[in-house]
């Protein structure tokens, strides 16, 4: 019993420290310029580069070479019976369901799959943001215009992104330049997600996206295939009964 205790405890502290880890944040650092882009993600005391990756240091040529493998004899595959292919699954659906039953579970998935994103932009802050963008073209009128066509896309996709999360420290400046021959853009930000709350939100989703919408389709169409079954013997024994008489 007392050993019992003791790999319960030993249990429940190692529970109790995942757990805690998990509400660590876990940090994002992304710099973007023409000369150099970098993607750093930060976990406790843990560092990884996602952008650019380790080097890979090549080995010299003499491990490079291997044995060549020895050439197996190809035995001869038997000849086997044909296996009846089963009808595509998008198919069997659409003989149970229908063009409107169709359109209905593609509206669910796709009803789950934006509240599970907002839900995602909602948990996710923005800890600084630096945004240098410099609008060039050929001639001056060119330059003017479309500089007007990089603030009218870029500021309303700013403003939805910081209605959907929350940012700190922030900065843009888009400007034309009539001397320079080149557009350039720089980019710094910073941002963070509590790995606990994306578990859960994916596991809360999942399971929706499970019981709401996979396991009737599954039901909808299993029931769809007896039911096809039941004809074919129908016809079958029908079939049967005509060439005895």
């Amino acid at each position: 019993m007392i050993v019992l205790k003791i790999i319960g405890w030993v249990l429940l502290g190692l529970l109790a420290l995942i757990v805690l880890a998990l509400c660590v944040r876990v940090r994002i650092r992304l710099e973007y310029s023409d000369e150099n882009t970098s993607v750093l993600l930060k976990w406790l005391f843990l560092k990884f580069p996602l952008y650019p990756g380790k080097e890979k240091k090549e080995k010299p040529e003499k491990e490079k070479k291997k044995k060549e493998p020895e050439k197996k004899e190809e035995k001869k595959e038997e000849p086997a019976e044909e296996k009846e292919k089963g009808e595509n699954f998008l198919v069997t659906l659409y003989n149970a369901e229908g063009v409107g039953g169709l359109i209905e579970i593609l509206k669910k998935v796709l009803g789950y799959t934006k509240r599970y994103f907002s839900n995602l932009l909602h948990s996710l802050v923005v800890d600084e943001l630096y945004l240098d963008v410099r609008c060039t073209r050929s001639d001056a009128a060119s330059t003017a215009i479309y500089y007007g066509e990089v603030c009218a896309v870029l500021f309303p996709l700013l403003g939805s992104l910081a209605s959907q999360c929350r940012m700190k420290k922030y900065d843009v400046n888009v400007y034309p330049d009539f001397i320079a021959r080149f557009s350039a853009v720089s980019l710094v930000t910073s941002l963070h997600l509590t790995p606990i709350y994306f578990i859960g939100v994916t596991i809360a989703y999942g399971c929706k996206m499970l019981f709401g919408v996979l396991i009737k389709v599954l039901l909808k169409i299993s029931g769809a295939k007896k039911s096809k079954k039941s004809n074919r013997n129908v016809i079958e024994n029908t079939k049967e009964k005509s060439e005895i008489k």
